[in-house]
């Protein structure tokens, strides 16, 4: 089986715990390449970069990789190469096993500010422009759908509401369907917020791409701050 580059959005490394050691979705390659014996090798993943991990050659990690589809494969092997500045690692397609699908489930706290543009009603067939637009604070995010409570409490939706959203997540705007699922209380500072579950609707695959580094970036971020708190101990 030979490996394609566009086949692939990005790659997660791992200890066999599931300790998160690298992750990309970028600048990563499957260069044609040949061993000793002129035998081509079409599958083996080269990262580069500046200040990668180096990494233990002699552990087994495993290889996590996003495809463009949105499926994703799980790898057990060894680092061939690890550098500052490149990693290598071979993927073996009898090694590869199919991950159940749970990015778009897995939630993560934020505090992204963002905008509702339009409302369409349970009953109303055309959208209601909002002037001016509802400012809210998205609290979690998953690939599916965001929790929000509104910036202004006079502002309130209804389960069935059909909304537009205007967010900015990483430096990419992005204008996101949405419909409300659900109202819920919540607490914030001591105050009690009613606050809206929404799933998105019409989500492209380059917004549902966007959308899964920017909850990888912040479970990144996570991760530094606990290692930083764990290693000032």
């Amino acid at each position: 089986m030979s490996y394609k580059k566009e086949e692939f959005a990005s790659f997660e490394i791992t200890s066999l715990d599931g300790q998160r050691l690298y992750y990309t979705d970028s600048n990563f390659d499957f260069p044609l390449m040949y061993d000793s014996d002129d035998n081509v090798i079409d599958n083996m993943l080269m990262i580069k970069g500046k200040r990668l991990p180096e990494l233990s050659c002699s552990d087994y990690v495993y290889v996590v990789a996003t495809m463009r589809g949105g499926d994703r494969y799980r790898y057990k092997t060894a680092i061939s190469v690890s550098t500052e500045f490149q990693i290598n690692v071979i993927l073996r397609p009898d090694k590869a096993e199919l991950l159940e699908e749970r990015r778009r489930y897995f939630k993560i706290k934020t505090n992204e500010r963002a905008f509702i543009t339009l409302r369409t009603q349970e009953d109303d067939e055309k959208p209601t422009p909002l002037d001016p637009p509802a400012e809210i604070c998205i609290r979690d995010i998953n690939v599916g759908g965001v929790f929000f409570v509104c910036a202004d409490n006079r502002r309130s939706f209804a389960k069935g509401d059909k909304l537009m959203m205007v967010l900015n997540l990483s430096g990419t705007r992005m204008e996101l369907g949405a419909e409300v699922l659900r109202e819920q209380k919540t607490a914030d500072n001591e105050e009690t917020q009613v606050g809206y579950g929404c799933r998105f609707t019409g989500v492209s695959r380059s917004q549902e791409e966007t959308i899964s580094r920017y909850i990888y970036k912040l479970q990144f971020e996570m991760l530094q701050k606990s290692r930083e708190k764990r290693d000032n101990f």
